[in-house]
């Protein structure tokens, strides 16, 4: 349920209060400034992530934050100043009573997500835990600035003020509606819970509407009525509703802070079992893969990723894709299209006419802005070592090459024509396949690949291109893939292998007499096998205490997730003699044992060349389509298959 389908069923099934809730004047400018605050986040200079895959499913992030007061306009100063008086006042707390200390600013760092709250510390530059507003106490600001701020906006409505009608009764004459959507935001914002569906009280039979009811359907009619003057407010609404705000106390007397701090993460690794058993056993050969997703501001300009491994594991490769230029590129396509129809209908005789002007300034702005859009894509993936060929956006780059080269044509009376209207290239079915190629391509999206990796950690460094900021935030999308960095895992169970296999081989020569255990003689001897015991010893002391020197990874790591299959392989080893002595034990006849003999030989044998094949050996780079980056990186436009699915998936959302 989104903000305001959430305060339709508070309204519906709050009590109506006998008084108005406690919500101060002076407590709405701050908490409207709180909510403008987190929104814009237009203090925060640089925000650096570390992610640190600990263990299979598991991982850690902490969060640096470069703080600017300095940024913060002077509207945002005198609100957040005045919170700490607020504070006393809503505890009770008496102005003369508190000690003199130094000013402090209040300042919102980040918006975490209701669902996956949990205490949070913040520490400064010095290591020193810094102030934090309790949840409740900046929720109570921010109900009663929403409140303050609906109100004002259905005052300014026509109708507020014209006698008898529904929204002036709402506003100045009757008091319970009003009071009614004040608690119900109060009590939506505040309380740790929010509801997922609605629900229906029953009514009582032998009963009609009575005043409380008519108070709830003037409230929820106001609320129907006005939804198109509602339609910003109700953004906002839904941001408070979903999100909790971060509040530090800073030293004002400072204007630079570097502030971090640890949040939890959203773990998507739970799989069918057989779904489960499979991706391991692939991971062996394409490597652990690791998807990370989080949102930023849309104001930010900076953004780093560190992200670090276990000692034993490497990152073979690591991209980082963010959605900032999505508003421009729907924009962009939706005016290709628009463009297209218009040039279908104008004709090119009407050169001087007001319409094809018109048309041609549009043309003009909309391929300037596509030819932007390409060379920043050109840039960053020459800067990534990948290929943005122009087979794979064929129109885009013809209509860019019009826009940028200053070419013209020559009128029937030798003129140069320099509109682009009269290009060759300016054509209706360039223009809508154009606007295909940018959303099949997913040129929305930006890629940062990053090529150095140190060990067990890679940095990766995004910074907005664009001028475009629309949205309250850009989702950032990053994967790696860690793969073994020792391989010594793979190596040890394929000499392991060929060991078992040739103490069962030997022991069949030694039982048989020969090299080649088959035959009518073989057969007799190995159903008449003298001294078993000693057989059955040497089968499973042997391989045992070649077993006990492996030291294979505990199932939980990564490495233990990347040595699925070699263990696998040991087992079916183990499994193989085993039942060579189980036969031998049984005295079994000799063609049971020949059988068990041979499998016992060629099973470990076979194990052996299936490590010794496998890619994770060798330096091998999965392509940047499997791995889900953007489909106009490389050979993205051409890869048909679909992207590998990852072995873990962190969120930092919490699933919205």
């Amino acid at each position: 349920m989104d903000g305001i389908d959430s305060l339709r069923h508070a309204i519906e099934t709050i009590p109506i209060p006998g008084a108005p809730p406690r919500l101060s004047r002076e407590g709405a400018a701050v908490g409207l400034a709180l909510l403008d605050t987190s929104l814009r986040l237009n203090h925060v200079r640089r925000l650096t992530e570390r992610l640190t895959v600990v263990e299979h499913g598991t991982a850690r992030r902490s969060t640096e934050v470069d703080v600017s007061l300095k940024l913060l306009d002077e509207g945002q100063r005198q609100a957040t100043a005045q919170l700490q008086d607020l504070i006393g006042q809503e505890h009770g707390e008496r102005a003369a009573s508190r000690p003199a200390r130094q000013r402090s600013l209040w300042v919102p760092l980040a918006r975490l997500p209701r669902r996956d709250v949990s205490p949070i510390d913040v520490f400064d530059s010095a290591g020193q835990k810094l102030p934090r507003l309790t949840q409740h106490e900046a929720s109570r600001l921010v109900a009663a600035g929403l409140y303050r701020l609906l109100r004002g906006i259905l005052a300014g409505d026509e109708n507020a003020h014209t006698a008898k009608h529904e929204l002036n009764t709402f506003l100045f004459q009757v008091h319970e509606p009003r009071w009614l959507i004040q608690q119900a935001l109060l009590t939506l914002l505040t309380e740790r819970n929010h509801p997922e569906a609605e629900f229906a009280l029953a009514p009582t039979g032998g009963t009609v509407p009575g005043y409380g009811r008519q108070c709830r359907e003037m409230a929820l009619d106001v609320l129907s009525g006005c939804s198109e003057l509602l339609v910003e407010y109700a953004y906002l609404l839904n941001v408070a509703v979903r999100d909790y705000m971060l509040v530090v106390a800073l030293d004002d007397s400072v204007e630079e802070h570097r502030l971090s701090y640890e949040t939890p993460l959203h773990v998507d690794a739970r799989q069918p079992v057989a779904k489960e058993q499979w991706r391991r056993l692939a991971s062996s050969r394409r490597g652990y893969v690791v998807s990370y997703e989080t949102m930023i501001p849309a104001t930010l300009k900076s953004y780093h990723l560190v992200a670090r491994a276990a000692p034993e594991a490497e990152i073979s490769r690591m991209y980082l894709s963010t959605d900032a230029d999505q508003y421009q590129v729907d924009g962009l396509a939706e005016d290709l299209v628009s463009l297209a129809e218009r040039q279908d209908a104008a004709p090119l005789q009407e050169a001087d006419g007001a319409r094809h002007k018109i048309l041609e300034l549009q043309a003009q702005s909309v391929l300037r802005r596509l030819a932007d859009l390409v060379r920043r894509r050109k840039w960053e993936a020459g800067q990534s070592g990948v290929e943005l060929s122009p087979r794979s956006l064929p129109a885009c780059h013809r209509l860019a090459a019009a826009a940028t080269t200053g070419e013209a044509v020559r009128t029937d009376s030798g003129e140069l024509d320099n509109s682009l209207r009269r290009h060759p290239e300016f054509t209706a079915a360039n223009l809508r396949e154009a606007a295909r190629e940018l959303t099949e391509r997913e040129f929305g999206q930006d890629l940062v690949l990053v090529n150095g990796v140190i060990d067990n950690e890679a940095r990766a460094y995004w910074r907005r291109s664009g001028r475009d900021s629309r949205g309250d935030h850009v989702r950032v999308r990053a994967t790696l893939v860690l793969k073994d960095s020792t391989k010594s895992g793979p190596l040890n169970v394929t000499f392991y292998a060929l060991a078992v296999a040739t103490v069962s081989f030997v022991l069949g020569w030694l039982l048989v007499g020969s090299p080649w255990p088959y035959g009518r003689a073989a057969t007799e001897a190995l159903g008449h096998i003298g001294d078993g015991q000693s057989v059955i010893t040497l089968l499973l002391l042997l391989p045992g205490f070649l077993y006990s020197r492996l030291s294979l990874p505990p199932r939980r790591t990564v490495l233990g997730y990347l040595g699925t299959l070699p263990q696998a392989l040991v087992q079916l080893s183990i499994a193989a003699i085993a039942a060579f002595a189980a036969t031998v034990a049984t005295q079994a006849r000799g063609e049971v044992v020949q059988a068990a003999l041979t499998v016992a030989v060629a099973l470990p044998v076979l194990a052996a060349l299936v490590l010794f094949g496998q890619a994770s050996w060798r330096e091998s780079a999965i392509p940047l389509s499997r791995i889900g980056a953007p489909r106009w990186a490389g050979a993205g436009a051409w890869d048909r298959r679909k992207p590998l699915d990852a072995d873990v998936r962190f969120d930092s959302s919490g699933g919205w």
